[in-house]
């Protein structure tokens, strides 16, 4: 908390320059007591910091004096003002916020790597949302967020389910334009909700202890692995065309063939899709293994025939 605070009045006055003990702390909402104490630590610490005595006097950097915000490189600078997720932040409501916040931040950066951000920011733009734009509208995401943010049970129904049951939410995550809710049941055990899914989401009076051990990225990565593990496996041999590869997502490397397709070994989730996979391509892909594929493909082809 205390090194938050000593960054704050640092920023503040790299940003506004020669300031009163007065100004500083109503600016920070910090007592002048405080401030006054603090700025002797900044001094103490090293940082060029020094009072002006008079009628018009206060607190200053030295001029050349720029803090490097914990010593940013040029590359992770580009990863924090080019990597925002807009979407994401106007869901929560924090669109606005985030704006402002990325333009107190490039201000506060030296100059060199400032002018590094503001290139980066207008020559690259990160689009998370896919070309449909269909999402989901996060009906009981404040409501969630609420519950995270004050420790408080949720009481929800969920699915086909009719009758409601409390969880503790330990985290929400945005998987590109979807959001969960990862709780912990009554029982200690953790799921992950599909907000979309809630049909009802009612906040209680409840609280309870988040488990000191918790990590919202650790329990993520591994229910996408536990996911993808269980996922059902279909192994297929095909050739295709150059324009038809981006459609499977090969498992060994391609090796191109004398008549110009590309022989590839991909994973689907069952011969249906596999086959409707095929047919979508017009000819531009050709199964070459299993043989049951071959055979639903020609009858799926005959009966495509005959409707038309």
């Amino acid at each position: 908390m205390r090194a938050e605070r000593l960054l704050r009045l640092l920023l503040y006055l790299q940003t506004h320059g020669q300031t009163t003990v007065a100004q500083l702390a109503e600016a920070l909402d910090i007592s002048p007591r405080t401030i006054q104490r603090d700025l002797e630590v900044l001094s103490l610490a090293g940082v060029p910091i020094y009072s002006i005595r008079g009628r018009r006097g206060g607190w200053a950097l030295l001029p050349d004096y720029r803090t490097r915000l914990t010593g940013l490189t040029p590359s992770e600078v580009m990863s924090v003002f080019v990597g925002a997720t807009a979407h994401v932040l106007a869901d929560l409501g924090l669109d606005a916020s985030s704006d402002l916040a990325v333009r107190k931040l490039i201000a506060s950066l030296p100059e060199g790597t400032r002018r590094e951000a503001e290139y980066a920011r207008q020559r690259l733009l990160i689009d998370h949302a896919g070309w449909d734009d269909r999402r989901e509208t996060p009906r009981w995401l404040d409501l969630c967020r609420q519950a995270l943010w004050e420790e408080l049970r949720l009481a929800i129904i969920y699915g086909d389910g009719t009758e409601p049951f409390e969880v503790s939410p330990l985290g929400l995550v945005a998987k590109a334009r979807t959001w969960y809710l990862v709780a912990a049941r009554t029982d200690g055990r953790l799921r992950t909700y599909r907000l979309s899914r809630l049909t009802s989401a009612e906040l209680t009076s409840e609280p309870f202890t988040r488990p000191p051990t918790f990590d919202l990225a650790a329990y993520w990565a591994q229910s996408q692995r536990e996911f993808q593990a269980s996922r059902p496996s279909y192994l297929i041999t095909l050739k295709v065309r150059d324009h038809a590869i981006r459609r499977f997502r090969p498992t060994t490397p391609m090796i191109p063939t004398t008549d110009g397709w590309w022989l590839i070994h991909t994973d689907l989730e069952s011969p249906h899709e596999a086959c409707a996979a095929v047919l979508s391509q017009a000819g531009a892909a050709i199964a070459l293994d299993p043989p049951e594929l071959i055979t639903l493909i020609h009858k799926a082809a005959d009966s495509i025939t005959k409707s038309h």
